[in-house]
């Protein structure tokens, strides 16, 4: 490989991100570029003109083809970062995303008005929510449920890489497991549960065909999982309890219904950036 420089390689990676059609291929090309040679946009300006070495250019350049093909950015560089913490993430695990900070947000501000939180995650996945309210509710106890055994094992590696000591990991089926807790066991329940209708997932982009169906199938109407949580687990909140879920965009107003008609109150929703209802939750 003809020696280049950093700004070489960066243009050039850049330049074959765009012409595959990846979508903020400058972006993904930086990170990237930050990823294997340790150098983001201010050491680009800095040191743009150093000669990259050989070895890492063409591991630069395979992950480059990989992005172009449409594999995601975070499986590539095998971790993602929500709310300040890094996650580990590879096929098999659902990348963690801007979206569901909206919901982690609402469970935290509703966790810090108790005291010594009890909370479970419901469709943990990477631990992306579980992980992160326990960071930042030191005297919560947490427990993540996952039916996935390929996610579990990134939940319970991140459990690890964070040094979450009060998250517990339990394997288990959201629709049936809900009796291996007593009743009124938690304090508050927080889930981003598989919400994309069947039909739409094969429309979507192509960075999702990657990732796990089980994690983004939501049933023929995308509400199934949240019929599922609200009917079977709303016991296992303790009176005066919370719920809270991520939502997708057009579904805050089913999932609200499902909950008054189950004895939910004080039923409200927190928008996310573009002004879509992204949490929905309620009080039992």
């Amino acid at each position: 490989m003809t020696k280049m420089t950093l700004k070489e390689v960066y243009r050039r990676g850049k330049q074959e991100l765009e012409r595959s059609g990846t979508p903020d291929a400058d972006f993904d090309a930086l990170c990237l570029l930050e990823h294997f040679f340790g150098a983001d946009r201010t050491a680009l300006i800095l040191h743009g003109d150093k000669i990259a070495d050989s070895a890492v250019c063409r591991r630069f350049f395979s992950a480059v083809a990989e992005r172009a093909a449409g594999r995601p950015l975070q499986y590539i560089i095998g971790k993602w970062n929500f709310m300040g913490f890094d996650f580990l993430v590879g096929e098999g695990v659902l990348i963690p995303r801007d979206d569901t900070e909206i919901a982690a947000e609402k469970a935290l501000s509703l966790a810090r008005t108790m005291s010594a939180p009890r909370v479970i995650d419901l469709c943990s996945g990477s631990g992306a929510i579980a992980v992160t309210l326990a960071k930042l509710l030191e005297q919560s106890q947490v427990t993540a449920l996952e039916l996935s055994d390929e996610a579990l094992a990134y939940l319970r590696k991140n459990i690890e890489h964070n040094c979450a000591d009060n998250v517990t990991a339990v394997r288990g089926d959201v629709t049936k497991d809900f009796d291996l807790f007593p009743d009124g066991s938690f304090d508050l329940i927080v889930s981003n549960p598989p919400y994309i209708r069947t039909k739409q997932i094969d429309t979507l982009q192509r960075e999702l065909a990657f990732e796990p169906r089980i994690a983004l199938d939501g049933g023929g109407d995308g509400l199934f999982f949240y019929r599922e949580i609200v009917a079977k687990w709303k016991t296992k909140l303790r009176p005066g309890g919370y719920l809270v879920f991520e939502t997708g965009e057009d579904e805050h107003e089913p999932v609200a219904l499902l909950m008054k008609r189950h004895g939910f109150t004080e039923i409200g929703f927190e928008l996310d950036l573009q002004g879509f209802k992204r949490a929905t939750f309620g009080k039992i």
